[in-house]
């Protein structure tokens, strides 16, 4: 068995009031002089249920401030359109055949204006979810062309044809475009905002409400004269029929927490105003086909108009948006190229000093030649492939006395000249080092090198004067070197290769001294 809950069992007596009001008015079932005692009672009595309705939403736990401020305010609204009702009520039971039973007082049509005005401010006090001064700007001019184009229908819509008007005539003539561009805001609002205190479906059938009571409002004149005044009774409940289905619809789902915020149509957003004004031109068209340059066209064309400079007012001001977006776009493109071309040079400085410090750890900073560090790595990597390398140890003998008589700076230029004539010696054959002080070392990895041959060359190079100093202290000097060599053993190690070559070379040191 399916339990109905309060809020469905609401919205299926609504459904059964419209379908009542559609059978019983569609056809003018009840007599005119009963009329509108019947439809002013039913219309105040729904309307009552709307207020009430309206306050118990505000009054929701769930309800946030600005909830609460707009339903307080459309509950005052539907007060004001009850008492409106109320004094239609009033003038039925002393006058049922008073044609403003029907079409409505000037007392009827000033409370619907107040109560019209209430929802529009209601409306315009709910937060629109719209970030920007420049967003909200378009969103208002977007707001106005299209609530101008929905007035000119409501002008077109409404009864014109008085001659003499009394007050009553003049305010439907302004409520009912009033009433309609109520409707347009409302729209616009759920359509166009970014934030709706309602959901999507609240909307739609508030929307409708809204709609029948002002097509209500602009034709009920135009009902009543061509025989079908129940037709305007009829559009007068279904609104406030519709409008409680609206918000028991919201209540449900506010007490279930399925109500949610919609967010606004983007696409909507940029088509709506073009559309509204080609529909004013249309419009504009029709009445002067229909009545030629009377009055009512008059204000259509000036309405057209006036949405026309709305739309180009908000194209300039697009105009202006999609500049300051390309300023900035191309500013931020400058600062990416400006940023790129930093990370770039970052990373080529990154490279260098990576490069730099590869080379200081494995290179002797005085003579440029590999360090101790770089000798031991080729000469290990040699080996470990199964080659059988040579190596070469070679100190200078003469080296002290040079440093003590001509200073450091003269020694290191002879350091430097030594490892030059070294390297032009070896060439692609193997690695020259200084491994430290005045010791350099060789490892030669070319199996075709003769040794003895390169010593020759080396001794011969060494032995050359050599102009160090600077100034009064520049002179020639002339060094000798004591040379050592091993070659390795198949499953030798390192260390005893590097023992063997130094004690060659200390013992060609020894017989050097003798």
């Amino acid at each position: 068995m399916v339990i109905m809950s309060r809020v469905d069992r609401g919205l299926l007596a609504v459904c059964v009031g419209a379908l009542v009001i559609v059978l019983v008015h569609g056809p003018g079932l009840v007599p005119v002089p009963a009329l509108g005692v019947v439809a002013w009672a039913s219309v105040s009595a729904v309307q009552v249920v709307a207020v009430w309705l309206c306050f118990v939403i505000a009054g929701l736990p769930t309800s946030g401030s600005a909830a609460r401020r707009f339903y307080r305010l459309v509950g005052a609204a539907v007060a004001a359109f009850t008492t409106s009702s109320l004094v239609q009520l009033g003038v039925a039971v002393v006058s049922p055949r008073d044609p403003r039973v029907i079409t409505g007082t000037a007392a009827m049509m000033l409370l619907q204006g107040a109560g019209a005005l209430l929802l529009t401010v209601a409306m315009a006090a709910s937060p629109l979810g719209i970030a920007g001064r420049r967003d909200r700007t378009r969103f208002w001019l977007d707001a106005t062309v299209v609530m101008v184009g929905v007035g000119l229908f409501a002008w077109q819509l409404g009864d014109h044809a008085v001659r003499h008007p009394d007050p009553a005539d003049l305010v439907k003539m302004l409520v009912g475009p009033a009433s309609f561009m109520v409707v347009a805001f409302g729209l616009i609002k759920l359509a166009l905002g970014g934030n709706a205190l309602f959901s999507r479906h609240t909307g739609m059938l508030a929307a409708v409400a809204a709609a029948l009571a002002s097509i209500n409002a602009g034709m009920s004149e135009t009902l009543a004269r061509s025989g079908h005044p129940s037709w305007s009774s009829a559009l007068g409940m279904l609104a406030n029929l519709a409008l409680v289905a609206a918000l028991l619809l919201q209540l449900g789902e506010v007490r279930t927490g399925g109500a949610d915020r919609h967010r606004g149509d983007r696409g909507l957003h940029s088509r709506m105003p073009y559309v509204a004004v080609a529909a004013s031109y249309g419009l504009l068209v029709w009445s002067l086909l229909d009545e030629g340059l009377t009055l009512r066209a008059w204000v259509v064309l000036g309405g057209a108009m006036l949405g026309s400079g709305l739309v180009v007012a908000r194209q300039l001001a697009a105009f202006a948006d999609n500049d300051d977006l390309l300023a900035r776009l191309n500013a931020k493109v400058e600062e990416l190229a400006q940023a790129r071309d930093v990370l770039q040079r970052a990373v080529l400085q990154r490279d260098g000093l990576a490069e730099r410090l590869r080379h200081l750890a494995y290179h002797d900073s005085l003579t440029g030649l590999a360090n101790r560090t770089m000798f031991r790595e080729r000469l290990s990597a040699a080996m470990a492939a199964g080659e059988l390398p040579t190596v070469l140890i070679i100190d200078l003998n003469d080296f002290k006395p040079v440093n003590d008589m001509y200073g450091h700076n003269a020694g290191d230029q002879l350091l430097q000249a030594v490892a030059l004539q070294l390297s032009r010696c070896v060439r692609d054959s193997g690695t020259v080092a200084r491994l430290g002080g005045d010791e350099f070392g060789v490892v030669l990895t070319d199996p075709g090198t003769s040794v003895t041959d390169l010593v020759e060359r080396m001794v011969l190079v060494i032995a050359q004067p050599v102009r160090v100093g600077t100034g009064a202290r520049r002179a020639e000097v002339r060094v000798r070197a004591s040379f050592g060599w091993a070659t390795a053993s198949p499953g030798e190690d390192m260390a005893v290769l590097l023992h063997r070559a130094d004690l060659a070379m200390y013992a060609d040191k020894g017989l050097s001294k003798r």
